[in-house]
């Protein structure tokens, strides 16, 4: 096999949605030829392990850390009363200082041990390509001076866009020089790839002589092996899991629409019940406000395990996005998840965007961005269950969505430039 030099930040962060992409591309491209060898930061968490795949530590110190040293032994009645004034000084610090220095970001001095490392690697071992996936941007940073020194072939990954992220806000000053940057890292880039159609065309934009690809995620169907459903409701079950983002994915939308309908008679009240898990923001007083208390459970934050085994046990998976322009080009990952689980979705967000084109392709459910139309979905839904034709609906497109398919298109790309 091929070794591919894999350059992945977050690749052993399991908390983070950005881990599950690392890891499938990694986990799967041994099948297709490529043997990974997996550059990742030491950190407390344990190392992710897969067949034909070496996952190499380096040292590894954030900014936070090297400016802010932990207090260690520091436990007095004082110190703690005043714990909450420093740490809103520490955040307010951090803000700045974040702003100020963390150019191009925080992890930047991951670069110095990460570039040794690969450079020792390089030299000891027939390596035949790079991939780098960001964020962080110093994972393209440090695969741009592998390129510059050895030139081998560079695949450079935006899980989320540089410059053109609309959620990343700078001064003009900081603008300016992270532009030049990008710039100048991807110039010499054989490839850039990002996570949607509509990604790829707003990168396209800032490199239009780059050859850009749509590489789309996945979910890992061995992770699904063994969940199945193992209760039954009397009452149709929605289920959310996941973050609300401090009020951006806000539910009203959904409260409202189901108030309505019991309201009209058309959906019995004690017959449906929406349960959440995770972020809990908000909802207690918008489940009040829709006189809905006694329909919506919040549960709090659970394992990864039992979110899988209760989107098996629920009736419809519910995605919420933030009802912004700015949503158009994101799928969040939670869809991929809830493609695995064969479950019908119901998901309300912004009308238009890659989230709406993915669900209408693979009619794997509704997609919804006004009451009206969310009253419709689940009346639809309701009446099914209650005459036992609630299914999973997805089509042949829905099979597409696997992190193995995912590694394979990857490979085809390594295959061209290599």
């Amino acid at each position: 096999m091929k070794k591919i030099l894999y350059i992945a930040f977050y690749y052993n962060h399991t908390n983070e949605i950005a881990s599950k992409r690392l890891q499938g591309v990694s986990k799967y491209l041994p099948k297709f030829g490529f043997e990974p060898i997996v550059i990742v930061p030491k950190t407390a968490n344990p190392t992710v392990e897969f067949d034909n795949v070496q996952v190499i530590e380096t040292p590894y110190e954030d900014m936070i850390s090297r400016f802010i040293p932990n207090k260690k032994g520091r436990e007095t009645k004082k110190e703690m009363t005043s714990q909450d004034n420093e740490n809103k000084f520490v955040s307010k610090a951090i803000s700045i200082a974040g702003e100020l220095f963390a150019y191009p970001d925080g992890m930047k001095y991951w670069k110095k041990p990460a570039f040794s490392k690969c450079c020792e690697i390089i030299e000891n071992e027939n390596v035949s390509g790079i991939i780098s996936s960001s964020f962080p941007i110093t994972s393209h940073i440090i695969a741009h001076d592998l390129k510059k020194k050895y030139d081998l072939p560079w695949i450079a990954d935006l899980r989320d866009l540089w410059n053109l992220n609309p959620y990343i806000h700078h001064t003009a000053i900081r603008r300016h020089f992270e532009k030049k940057l990008e710039m100048k890292t991807f110039e010499n880039a054989d490839v850039l790839t990002t996570t949607t159609p509509l990604a790829k065309e707003t990168l396209q934009t800032l490199h239009p002589t780059k050859k850009i690809i749509s590489v789309v995620s996945g979910y890992d169907p061995e992770e699904y092996e063994n969940i199945i459903r193992t209760e039954f409701s009397d009452k149709l079950t929605l289920m959310y899991a996941g973050s609300l983002y401090a009020g951006k994915r806000d539910p009203s939308i959904l409260f409202q629409a189901i108030n309505e309908l019991i309201n009209e008679k058309k959906i019995i009240k004690d017959e449906i019940t929406v349960d959440f898990y995770g972020d809990t923001t908000n909802l207690k007083d918008l489940s009040e406000k829709y006189d809905l208390s006694s329909n919506v459970g919040i549960h709090g934050k659970i394992s990864h395990e039992e979110v899988l085994q209760n989107q098996a046990n629920s009736d419809v998976l519910l995605l919420i996005s933030w009802m912004n322009r700015n949503e158009k080009m994101f799928i969040p990952g939670k869809v991929y998840e809830y493609i695995a689980s064969k479950k019908p979705i119901l998901s309300i967000g912004y009308p238009e965007g890659s989230l709406k084109e993915l669900i209408e392709k693979t009619n794997i459910g509704y997609h919804v961005s006004t009451v009206d139309e969310t009253k419709k979905a689940i009346y639809d839904y309701y009446q099914k269950y209650n005459n036992n034709e609630l299914k999973y609906a997805g089509n042949e497109f829905a099979d597409e969505y696997s992190m193995e398919n995912t590694a394979k298109n990857y490979s085809k790309i390594l295959e061209e430039i290599i």
